[in-house]
């Protein structure tokens, strides 16, 4: 499995409205991508003005292909929100729990 991390900066008081923004629109798009797996937004207890995502994909090559596809339409959505340019990161994964993304797999 591969993993894609996302981390943004929103402008001073909009990291709600873009954690928000970004959850509501990713989601759906990610769940119709082939080989997703999971997504996370994280938002640090003391500055929820920063978000990271992670999306979790069978493999690298649809990792890159939701990268080069519609992850730039949805960045485009919510670069209004953003304070700075997003800092991009990619990742094999070394360990997981797949039981917990079967069963999330299988209830979609």
């Amino acid at each position: 499995m591969f993993a894609n991390m996302i981390q943004l900066a929103a402008k001073q008081g909009r990291g709600k409205e873009l954690t928000k923004l970004m959850t509501d629109r990713s989601l759906n798009v990610l769940k119709q991508q082939a080989g997703f797996v999971e997504a996370i937004a994280l938002t640090p207890e003391t500055d929820q003005d920063q978000v990271v995502g992670i999306s979790i994909w069978n493999s690298k090559a649809d990792a890159e292909r939701f990268t080069q596809g519609q992850s730039q339409q949805l960045l485009e959505s919510y670069k209004h929100l953003l304070q700075t340019e997003p800092t991009f990161r990619s990742f094999n994964v070394e360990g997981s729990r797949p039981e917990i993304a079967s069963a999330r797999a299988a209830s979609r």
